[in-house]
C-alpha cells in the first residue's frame, strides 16, 4: 500500500526520530511517574511486610505500637530510597555515570560537613528501627520533658506533655531515655512520721500491717518492708513502708497501705506526727 505521490508509508515514518531532548523528558517522565506510583503505595505494601515479619517472629511478638512505629519508620526510608533513585536515574540521562557518581560523592561529603546535624538525625531515625527504645504511645521522658509519644519518623520524634504541648526532638539530639511504660514494678512507699516515745509500739504495728498488707493487697509482689530513711531519732522519727506493687498499681496499693495504717494506729490509739 502506498500514498497518492508514490511513497510508501513505511518510509515515511522510519526516518522519523524524536529529538534527543525530547527522548530525555519522555524518559523523566517515566522514570517520576514510576516514582509517584510506587510513594502512594509504599504505606500498603511496607505495613503488610511487617505484620508479616511480627507474625511470624520467633523471638516474641510484637506489640501493636510497635508495629505502628516500625512501619511509620520503615514508609519514612523506603519512600527515601525510592525519590533518590529517580534522581540518580533522571540525572544519568543528562550526566555521564563517571561524572554522576563523582558528583554524588562531592554533594555527600558536602552534605556530610554542611549538614551534620540533619544527616545525624535521619541516621539515628534508621537506628529506632533496630533499637527499641520507645514506641508509640509509651510515655517517656527525654531532655526532663515527659510525654507521650504521638509519631516516630526518620528525623523527629514527636511527643505530647500532659498539659497539651507537643514537643519536637530531633533524633539526634536523644542520647537518655526514661520509659515509663517499660517497668516491671512501681512503688508504693508511705512514710510515717512518730513520737520516738512511741517507737516500739508503732513499730509493732507497723509490722502486722505489713504482715496484713501481703494478703490483703493481690497488687503487691512482695510484703513491704519497714525501714528508717534517714536513721535520725529525735522528737519525731519518719518510718518508711517500702512496698513495690505490680507496675502501674503503685497509686492503688499506696492509698491502700494508708488507710491500713490508720486505722491500726487509730485501734492502738497511738498518734502520727507531732
Amino acid at each position: 500500500m502506498s500514498n497518492p505521490i508514490g511513497v510508501p508509508i513505511f518510509d515515511i515514518f522510519s526516518g522519523f526520530v524524536l529529538p534527543l531532548a525530547i527522548q530525555r523528558l519522555i524518559l523523566v517522565f517515566i522514570y517520576s511517574s514510576l516514582a509517584w506510583i510506587l510513594l502512594r503505595f509504599t504505606p500498603l505494601f511496607v505495613r503488610s511486610m511487617v505484620y508479616s515479619r511480627a507474625r511470624f517472629s520467633r523471638r516474641l511478638l510484637w506489640s501493636d505500637r510497635r508495629i505502628a512505629t516500625i512501619t511509620g519508620l520503615m514508609v519514612d526510608l523506603v519512600r527515601v530510597f525510592i525519590v533518590i533513585v529517580a534522581l540518580v536515574f533522571c540525572l544519568s540521562l543528562y550526566v555521564e555515570v563517571t561524572g554522576l557518581f563523582t558528583f554524588l560523592g562531592l554533594f555527600s561529603a558536602a552534605l556530610g560537613l554542611g549538614a551534620r546535624p540533619l544527616v545525624s538525625d535521619y541516621i539515628s531515625g534508621i537506628i529506632f528501627l533496630f533499637e527499641d527504645l520507645y514506641t508509640i504511645g509509651e510515655k517517656v521522658e527525654i531532655f526532663g520533658i515527659e510525654g507521650t509519644v504521638e509519631d516516630i519518623n526518620l528525623r523527629t520524634t514527636h511527643m505530647r506533655a500532659p498539659s497539651g504541648e507537643l514537643f519536637v526532638v530531633p533524633n539526634g539530639e536523644i542520647r537518655n531515655v526514661r520509659n515509663f511504660a517499660r517497668g516491671t514494678f512501681s512503688l508504693g512507699t508511705v512514710q510515717v512520721d512518730v513520737k520516738s516515745s512511741k517507737l516500739e509500739e508503732v513499730t509493732a504495728v507497723l509490722n502486722r500491717v505489713a504482715e496484713d498488707a501481703a494478703a490483703a493487697i493481690p497488687e503487691l509482689i512482695a510484703s513491704p518492708e519497714i525501714i528508717s530513711a534517714d536513721g535520725v531519732i529525735g522528737s519525731q522519727t519518719r518510718f518508711t513502708l517500702f512496698a513495690k506493687a505490680e507496675y502501674g498499681k503503685g497509686a492503688v496499693v499506696r492509698r491502700r497501705l494508708l488507710g491500713m495504717i490508720h486505722d491500726a494506729l487509730g485501734a492502738t490509739g497511738l498518734e502520727v506526727g507531732s
